[in-house]
Parts: C-alpha cells; sequence; structure tokens
C-alpha cells in the first residue's frame, strides 16, 4: 500500500510544528515530505516530492496561499489553515476539502483527517461520478429555489460549537474590538468579523 504524503506550508514555524504533531497523533500512517516557509518554496517542494496532501496558511510571504493553490491546480488536496475567516470562499473555489481557522481545534481537524482519508481512498472514475452527480443536483436546487440576494444565516461561536442564526431572530449586533457580540431570540453568540 503506497503511503499519502503531504506538505506543510507556514510562514510560522510553531504552527507548522503544532500542525505536524497533530496529525501525527491524527493520522500516524501520513509521511510529511516537506515544510515550506512561504507559496514559492511550497510550490518549489511539491514539484520535488508530488505529495498528495497541501496544508497552507493563507497568508504567507512571497505568494499567499490562495495564489499557491491556484499555481497548484487540482493535483492535490488542499486544505487551509489560517487565522482569517473571511477567506473561506476563494479556498473552496479553488477546491480545499477544508479549511480550519487558528487555532487549530484537534477535533475538528479530525474530521478534515477523515474527510482526506475518505477523498483519497476513493478511485478517480468514481470521484468524478459523485462530482457529475452534485453538479446535477446543485443545478436542480438552482432551479426550484431562486438565489436570495440578502443574508439568510449568520455563522457564530457559542462556547465551543459554531451556530448558524437565521437573520430574523437576531435582536442586535455589537462590535468590540476583533470580535461581534451577536445577541438574538435564543441567546448570544461571537463573531469573529
Amino acid at each position: 500500500m503506497n503511503k499519502i504524503t503531504a506538505l506543510i506550508a507556514d510562514d510560522e514555524p510553531l504552527l507548522r510544528e503544532r500542525l505536524r504533531a497533530h496529525l501525527a497523533q491524527l493520522w500516524p500512517e501520513l509521511v510529511i515530505v516537506a515544510d515550506a516557509r512561504n507559496g514559492n518554496e511550497a510550490l518549489e517542494l511539491f514539484e520535488l516530492h508530488q505529495p498528495q496532501v497541501v496544508f497552507l496558511d493563507v497568508h504567507m510571504p512571497g505568494l499567499n496561499g490562495i495564489e499557491t493553490a491556484r499555481a497548484l491546480g487540482r493535483r492535490a488536496q488542499l486544505v487551509f489553515i489560517t487565522a482569517y475567516e473571511s477567506y473561506a470562499i476563494q479556498a473552496f473555489d479553488q477546491d480545499a476539502i477544508d479549511y480550519l481557522v487558528k487555532p487549530i481545534n484537534p477535533a475538528r481537524l479530525s474530521d478534515t483527517v477523515q474527510r482526506l482519508q475518505q477523498q483519497l481512498a476513493c478511485p478517480p472514475a468514481a470521484s468524478q461520478a459523485l462530482d457529475t452527480m452534485f453538479d446535477r443536483l446543485e443545478s436542480q436546487l438552482r432551479q426550484r429555489s431562486p438565489a436570495r440576494g440578502w443574508l439568510q444565516w449568520i455563522k457564530a461561536s457559542v462556547g465551543s460549537s459554531v451556530r448558524l442564526i437565521p437573520v430574523e431572530q437576531v435582536v442586535y449586533m455589537r462590535a468590540d474590538d476583533k470580535y461581534t457580540l451577536v445577541i438574538w431570540s435564543d441567546g448570544e453568540a461571537l463573531m469573529r468579523q
């Protein structure tokens, strides 16, 4: 059986080591072939080692994580790890398997590892068939319910979990430094924006 290999790209050495340690516990069979300090180095190391998985920070010197992902194309499974939630849409536009927010929650990383293992175990033909099926379902859903032009949900933290709060239930919001307090009919939560 071939070993699954990965590359970690993050400009912060401590965070690279922490991710490496978490992955060693959650996925001992995974071989981290290299660590990159920036996007350019990540591309060079990718060409050298050809890993199946790339963990990318969004904010790095030189090429950022999104630019690096574009350069990699679909040659690897991508997982973005960043302190900024605002890049999630761009990450998923690059076919990312997941988008993790720092500091990394080990339970959340465990879910990502399971997703990666399932994706890597799925043969390419089956994966393409699933993509086709999902595209068809998405098309049917769009035809049945036209896109709305207004915000319907707010994603906010309640303790260690994340809740989707319907906008119509929001009583008020209060900005406080880098967080926003959301008060809604069932309680309160924090947004990191």
